[in-house]
């Protein structure tokens, strides 16, 4: 969930730097602000939410593969499956799936963002029932940060594998697209024992591969770039 107090700061700056109204509110803004709205309900970090592939700063070919799959929503969309982000932290893989739901929004798609780790405490807490609903209802799915260093332990392991394996097994089997983020080049291996082998006959049936490639952008001064 989005601080209002931050969603309502930044829509007043929108209306207050508005080049066509200059602050006195027009329809342009006002748009604008409900595109804020529709990002803060999608769960898009506020970070992400002014950042444009078109200026990213990442691999060239990397963005080139996310202005693609932007730009054929529909067909992803009907397609269903796993787009699977890979790479070195700050490589632009929250960046290009933030992009990619963000396009969604604007094309009168649903969409929604989560962690690995925010969705399993989800999905263990007293709203698993209600966000097992949404996970057949969101269209364009996100989760970000599957990533070992999360769940270092083997019984950590099987809990998220096995409630990971349910999250996928219901966006794939229907046909909903899922774009998720990790730093393992081979994500597989995260998981242990029985998960494993499904995440490997997963990822063999539903998963497009795609590795972001280029350097840390956080590194460097400019923080407009690649990050996450």
């Amino acid at each position: 969930m989005i601080s209002t107090r931050k969603i309502e700061v930044e829509k007043a700056r929108i209306i207050k730097e508005c080049r066509s109204c200059g602050g006195s509110t027009c329809a342009i803004c006002m748009r604008y602000c409900g595109f804020i709205d529709s990002m803060a309900a999608a769960d898009i970090p506020v970070d992400y939410w002014f950042r444009e592939m078109d200026k990213f700063h990442g691999h060239p070919r990397f963005k080139k593969e996310i202005i693609e799959y932007t730009n054929a929503l529909d067909a992803g969309f009907s397609k269903g499956g796993v787009l699977c982000l890979t790479g070195h932290r700050g490589t632009g893989k929250t960046m290009a799936a933030c992009g990619v739901l963000k396009k969604a929004l604007l094309s009168g798609y649903t969409a929604h963002y989560t962690t690995l780790v925010d969705a399993v405490n989800t999905l263990m807490s007293y709203e698993s029932y209600a966000y097992r609903q949404k996970l057949r209802v969101w269209d364009f799915l996100v989760v970000d940060e599957v990533d070992q260093r999360y769940f270092d332990t083997v019984n950590s392991r099987n809990l998220y594998g096995n409630h990971f394996e349910n999250l996928l097994r219901t966006r794939v089997h229907n046909k909903l697209p899922l774009i998720m983020c990790t730093n393992s080049n081979d994500p597989a291996q995260i998981f242990e024992g029985q998960f494993q082998e499904s995440f490997k006959s997963l990822q063999s049936q539903f998963f497009t591969m795609l590795n972001a490639g280029g350097k840390d952008a956080r590194k460097d001064k400019e923080r407009h770039g690649a990050t996450a």
